[in-house]
Formats: structure tokens, C-alpha cells, sequence
């Protein structure tokens, strides 16, 4: 829920700052808001890929998927509603008692950040218990599930490099 709502404002803020006419010269002095490394970095990496406005990806609007394990999930940004072209950022909800299968992927890593609730996280098959704040990576290849505890759902979000694509889910249970 408290991600949720961060989400929310967080979007309500870049989209009231992206439909700002001009900064506040009071709050933002003109040339002290980037610092040197920043200034040098733009320099060596050069124009951005995508010039334009900023990029707000609504999270009202993007839609839940409900797996054949009951687990439900929507893309926060993702090739398919975004620019972005590489990689993929998901949150998940997994029913409590609910567990997803055993997959891996040929071509994928995933980071499985746990928001709220506990589980049972199983990697090549050791189980270690995941809570809130604990961050799981899962390199290409490796066989991985998740159980949510009874008590309560477990909510994550999922990093995906590449961007996950239903045709690297390999299942193996």
C-alpha cells in the first residue's frame, strides 16, 4: 500500500513539474542544480537517446494480469508502454498460501525486491525467507519460485534485464 501511494504522488509530482512553465528561480538558483560530475558525465555520454519531455509512464493505467497460479502483475515500464527498450520494471502480488511455479529463464535476470508481506523464496534449490526490504537476484539460468506465507500477501517488484517476455518463461514444475 505505502508503495502505492509513493508511486502515486511520486507520479502526481514529475507530472506537475513536467507541466510547470518555468522553475522557481527562488527554490532552483539557474546553473547550481547539477553538479560538476553530473555536468561531466552529460558531456562524455553526449545527447540523450530520446530528447523530448520527461517520460511519465501512469500507473492507473496499466493493467493487472491475473497467472494461471492466481499471482498478479502489471508492468510499471516496459517496452510495451514505454520507451524503454531493455529492460522491464514489475509489481507483483502473490495471494497469501499462494506460490508461483518452479521457472528459469535462458536470457533473462531478474531482481525480486520484497515491498510487504513474507515468503519462502527458492533459488536452485535452497530456500532462504524473504520480508520486506530484502532484495533477491536471480541470474539467467537459475531455477527460482516464491511462496507468499499464509498470513498475508506478498507484494515485489521485479527488475527484468532484458525486458521480460512471456516466451522466456520456462517452467519446470
Amino acid at each position: 500500500m505505502r508503495h502505492r501511494l509513493l508511486c502515486l504522488m511520486l507520479t502526481g509530482a514529475v507530472a506537475s513539474l513536467a507541466d510547470a512553465p518555468t522553475p522557481n528561480p527562488a527554490l532552483t538558483p539557474i546553473g547550481s542544480f547539477e553538479s560538476q560530475a553530473s555536468a561531466e558525465f552529460k558531456t562524455q555520454a553526449g545527447p540523450p537517446a530520446h530528447p523530448g519531455p520527461i517520460e511519465v509512464v501512469p500507473l492507473a493505467l496499466q493493467p493487472w494480469y491475473e497467472a494461471p497460479d492466481h499471482a498478479v502483475a502489471r508492468q510499471l515500464f516496459s517496452p510495451s508502454n514505454s520507451r524503454c527498450t531493455r529492460m522491464s520494471l514489475a509489481e507483483i502480488r502473490i495471494p497469501a498460501g499462494i506460490a508461483v511455479r518452479e521457472h528459469f529463464h535462458k536470457q533473462r535476470e531478474e531482481i525480486y525486491h520484497i515491498v510487504s508481506g513474507k515468503g519462502l523464496m527458492t533459488l536452485d534449490g535452497k530456500t532462504v525467507e524473504v520480508g520486506p526490504g530484502d532484495t533477491v537476484v536471480v541470474h539467467v539460468g537459475e531455477r527460482h519460485k516464491i511462496l507468499a506465507h499464509k498470513g498475508a500477501d506478498l507484494e515485489m517488484l521485479v527488475a527484468s534485464v532484458p525486458a521480460w517476455a512471456e516466451s522466456d518463461l520456462n517452467f519446470t514444475e
